[in-house]
């Protein structure tokens, strides 16, 4: 009769030390590794670590390295801190090698290291190398005893290295294992067999009344689904209302929106009306005729002296003259100088309106007209000006402009709205050409509102004025500082040369050209 085949999971000597070997490897392995571990990653500071290092994580979870039961332990869906206790011996090797800064051996991470490198990242290399030994690809459980003598050797060596304690190992080595250890084991089964058959009749109870919940549970099921219907039919019905709801909010918000527009229409109408009410009245003379004409006499290269004066003070904001007077004799070009000024700060953007007084003319000389017609011409460089003006006229509407006195004109046109608008940014300029012709009726109220009232208005709104250097002129002026342009006045002289010598140069004789030039200016005198 043939012998009987000995079972395949009858237990050995070989396969003894193969269970010896795993605990060597696995329960020391995962022990040592998680010390290390812990020092590069303490257990208070661990769920910090992870999440700077998430990104890479992620990577390797994405790329199936990490497994979902392993990112699990690393992010617990629960909210609750990670613990690296759970983690196993081939979690805590992928988290030393990817969020440790280590440098792979020589011979990378998956290869056995040479027997000369004995650095810390060779000896886990050698780790993993040993556990793919073990369970990579093996038949059996069982290991030779040269195998086992040779790999206890080796994985002793690199646990040893790595911190392992070598009493620990030396105990396992001679511990009592295999058939003795199965043999109480049995035992231990034979004693408790009574208890098992005990349990086995409590669970065909529990079996019973288990069916009788399930048949209670059914009916609640029943039940419950025919619950689930109503409320369904219900909420169908709620759906129904819901929309129809949605929609009249929606037609509602549409003639809201209608109304919105009809009364911002109906808005805007009002206050075009009032605004073209509040500034109808406004009288406003259009002087680009004059400018043009004056402008046209004006020899360049000439009185740049004034120009850059001016030029100075405009830009000069913390200057407390609000107003730059220019005084000369009939004939010196004021009207000239101010008319050049208007075409240069209105090609600059600086210039917000201009008034020529002229002594022939006595519509132009009434100084309630001109306050008007500044006023009407600021209205189109300030629209915040403008708004303020027609919210002060709105509220004397019926009061005629012509009747109020200049001051009380010069306080509601000027003074009064310009006081309310902010500073534009850069200081603008207003020309008024020809002041003392602006005597109207025998006074020249202007006169008095340049030189006591200009400078209360904004530091920002700057008066270019020409005038006639007369006494009651000069002396009500003389505190604003006024250039007088003299006849025998060197920068005068100076322009009255280059005037000559721009119209006449190609004329005169090259020789005798300096001679004539100072004849004629002589004879200007």
């Amino acid at each position: 009769m043939a012998a009987a085949t000995p079972s395949s999971l009858a237990s050995s000597v070989e396969k003894t030390n193969g269970a010896k070997l795993s605990r060597l490897l696995i329960d020391g392995g995962t022990a040592v590794l998680r010390k290390c571990f812990n020092t590069f990653h303490p257990p208070t500071k661990l769920a910090a670590g992870l999440s700077s290092h998430f990104t890479t994580l992620h990577t390797l979870f994405k790329k199936k390295v990490l497994r979902l039961a392993q990112w699990d332990q690393l992010f617990p869906p629960s909210g609750d801190p990670p613990d690296s206790k759970e983690f196993d011996i081939t979690l805590l090797f992928l988290l030393l090698t990817n969020m440790c800064g280590l440098t792979p051996p020589s011979s990378g991470w998956h290869a056995m290291p040479p027997i000369s490198d004995t650095s810390f990242e060779a000896n886990l290399a050698r780790m993993k190398f040993f556990r793919n030994k073990l369970y990579g690809h093996v038949s059996t459980t069982g290991v030779e005893m040269s195998v086992f003598l040779s790999l206890w050797r080796d994985i002793s060596a690199v646990l040893v290295d790595l911190g392992f304690d070598q009493v620990e190992i030396d105990r396992l080595e001679v511990e009592h294992s295999g058939e003795e250890d199965y043999i109480d084991l049995l035992r231990e089964w034979s004693e408790s067999e009574e208890d098992t058959w005990s349990q086995l009749r409590d669970i065909r109870n529990f079996q019973i009344q288990m069916h009788e919940d399930v048949a209670d549970l059914r009916q609640n099921q029943k039940e419950d689904q025919k619950t689930l219907e109503d409320t369904k039919s219900k909420l169908e019905k709620l759906s129904h209302c819901q929309a129809k709801t949605l929609e009249a909010v929606e037609e509602m918000q549409v003639g809201i929106e209608e109304f919105k527009q009809v009364a911002e229409y109906e808005k805007k109408k009002r206050e075009d009306h009032w605004e073209v009410e509040a500034l109808k009245n406004l009288a406003k003379v259009d002087f680009r005729g004059d400018i043009e004409y004056h402008a046209q006499r004006f020899q360049e290269g000439t009185r740049e002296w004034i120009f850059r004066q001016m030029d100075e003070w405009l830009d000069d904001k913390s200057s407390e003259n609000r107003v730059m007077v220019i005084s000369g004799n009939a004939g010196m070009g004021k009207s000239v100088i101010s008319a050049v000024a208007c075409k240069r700060m209105q090609k600059a953007g600086r210039l917000s309106g201009s008034h020529f007084c002229q002594h022939n003319n006595v519509r132009y000389r009434n100084p309630q007209l001109m306050l008007q017609s500044l006023a009407c011409h600021l209205t189109h460089t300030l629209p915040e000006y403008k708004e303020a003006l027609v919210e002060k006229l709105s509220r004397n509407l019926g009061v005629p402009l012509n009747s109020m006195g200049v001051e009380e004109l010069f306080a509601l046109l000027l003074k009064e709205p310009l006081n309310a608008v902010k500073d534009p940014g850069r200081n603008i300029l207003m020309v008024i050409d020809g002041l003392d012709e602006s005597e109207y009726q025998g006074r020249n109220e202007l006169l008095d509102v340049v030189g006591k009232h200009f400078f209360k208005l904004p530091k920002w709104i700057r008066f270019l004025v020409t005038a006639r250097p007369e006494i009651n002129i000069t002396e009500s002026l003389k505190h604003l500082q006024p250039i007088h342009l003299n006849q025998k006045q060197e920068e005068n002289l100076s322009d009255i040369k280059r005037f000559f010598q721009l119209r006449l140069g190609k004329q005169l004789e090259q020789e005798h050209k300096n001679v004539l030039l100072d004849k004629l200016v002589q004879r200007t005198e």
